[in-house]
């Protein structure tokens, strides 16, 4: 308790202690003959009571010595001296000072505790004032403002620092207060780094940080609380720390919340974004395919027609039926994107060889694949694989077809397929120009293409297509350049193949 005191305070409280003995002294003298000695030391030990109260144990130890002395002076014959004409007086004065001693450290415990007990509701009702305003704050700007009128109770300034967590380096942006220094920054950093609390030589008054607390939440640390104390009292700060780590906690705690309350908000946003664009692309590619099926149909018929028209008429119904399949093709796209994205597909898998729809991807591309020089390698022995053979052609289909658009004519096109421990793992390559380095992670992406004009045509759905039945399937996707070209190489799970029964013999 005689730390949190000021020191011209603590020197007073004997000067008090003090003037109450000698006070005491006065008002009893004149008793003298009334009263019995015994009286009289009980009013003496009253006043030790009173002093180790007030004033603490110090002054309340000097006032029992002070108390004895002056009884014996004032009280003891002979009177105004300090000799005993009695020596059973001697046993009444060490009976006085021990009942001073103990009483005095008793009143000072006591008076101790209660300080203690009052201090600690009035921060814990503090904490928990902070804690409920800390509670409604929305944005960071916030928090360093109810801080700062928190800390200014206590006679500190605090400046909040929150961590930049993109940067490879700890920085930090800087709320309320004053700018720290580059020192204070490398002892902020220091703190944040470690997890532990810094403590540097006390600069009071000068506005400058010497505690640094870091924002420890459950998951990571969130920034620093630089303070700085308004006094030269070093005492007082160091008496305040545990309160002050109750500070940084909560403001940890507000800080996580606001983050995670961000992130769920941005998410939200994203979902919503999502979710209005799935449905915008299923409405327009429904409402599309039926009037384009009519434009192919009516194409056909202007090509087939009896007598035939003449022959620029005929190429231009053929232009208009091979751009209506064209649309047709990216109507299809489009509406098989939004069913994937909404998970509104429901996968028909069964047992089946991997090879037969490697076949018939190959046979539906037969046009576009007539001047590629198609290899296929198939390990033998394939095991059959559980997987959904419509989807799964869709996704062959695809990747041959982007081969042969990104590829040279009489280029080759590999198609490869084997098993690797509990996989199956198929890669189509091409001999071309590869995929982009800085946007090749980014291939997979809905409207992605290799490059951001490309003159080939296309709206960048067949990749994110393959990843999405890919991945419903429980595998994989990746795409890699190659040396000469690039290449897509997908895996599914192979699993267990039920038994075949074999035919009875006649």
């Amino acid at each position: 308790m005689d730390t949190a005191l000021p020191s011209s305070w603590r020197r007073a409280r004997y000067v008090v202690a003090a003037v109450l003995c000698l006070l005491t002294m006065l008002g009893t003298l004149p008793l003298r003959e009334l009263l019995d000695l015994a009286n009289i030391v009980m009013i003496f030990l009253l006043t030790v009571f009173v002093a180790a109260v007030w004033l603490g144990r110090g002054p309340a130890v000097m006032a029992a010595f002070l108390a004895v002395a002056l009884f014996d002076f004032f009280f003891v014959p002979p009177h105004l001296s300090f000799a005993v004409a009695d020596g059973q007086y001697l046993v009444t004065f060490a009976v006085m000072l021990a009942v001073g001693l103990i009483t005095s450290h008793l009143g000072a415990l006591l008076s101790e505790r209660t300080t203690e007990a009052q201090s600690r509701e009035h921060e814990t009702r503090a904490l928990y004032q902070l804690a409920r305003d800390l509670g409604g704050a929305l944005t960071v700007g916030q928090v360093a403002d109810i801080t700062q009128h928190f800390l200014a109770t206590v006679d500190m300034e605090g400046t909040v620092l929150v961590a930049d967590t993109q940067r490879e380096i700890a920085s930090f942006h800087e709320y309320g207060g004053h700018h720290l220094n580059d020192l204070e920054q490398g002892f902020a950093r220091s703190a944040y780094e470690r997890r532990t609390i810094v403590e540097t030589d006390t600069l009071a008054g000068m506005g400058v940080a010497i505690v640094f607390l870091p924002l420890v939440a459950p998951a990571h640390v969130l920034g620093v609380l630089a303070l700085a104390p308004r006094t030269d009292d070093v005492d007082h700060v160091r008496s305040l720390r545990p309160l002050l780590e109750a500070v940084a906690s909560l403001l940890a705690i507000t800080l996580e919340r606001l983050h995670y309350a961000e992130a769920a908000q941005s998410s939200e946003l994203q979902v919503s974004a999502e979710r209005l664009r799935t449905s915008i692309l299923s409405s327009l590619s429904h409402d599309l395919r039926t009037p384009l099926t009519s434009l192919v149909g009516l194409a056909d018929t202007l090509v087939q027609r009896q007598p035939p028209l003449d022959e620029g008429a005929i190429e231009t119904a053929g232009i208009i039926r091979d751009q209506a399949h064209a649309m047709h093709h990216l109507m299809s796209n489009l509406l098989e994107m939004a069913r994937l994205q909404a998970g509104a597909v429901t996968l028909n898998k069964e047992w089946q060889p991997f090879d037969e729809v490697v076949g018939s991807s190959a046979r539906l591309l037969t046009g576009l694949l007539a001047h590629r020089k198609l290899e296929i390698g198939l390990s033998r022995n394939l095991p059959l694989v559980h997987f959904d053979a419509v989807l799964l052609e869709r996704v062959l289909c695809n990747l041959l077809e982007n081969a042969a658009k990104y590829s040279p004519p009489e280029a080759r096109i590999q198609v490869i397929a084997g098993t690797r421990e509990e996989w199956l793992e198929v890669s189509i390559g091409n001999d071309g120009p590869g995929f982009p380095a800085a946007r090749i992670d980014h291939v997979f992406d809905p409207f992605a293409r290799g490059e951001r004009e490309p003159a080939v045509a296309g709206t960048g759905l067949g990749l994110a297509i393959c990843k999405a039945i890919i991945e419903a399937h429980g595998g994989t996707i990746v795409a890699e350049n190659r040396p000469g070209g690039a290449c897509v190489r997908f895996t599914l799970p192979l699993g267990t193949p039920p038994a075949m029964e074999e035919e009875a013999t006649p």
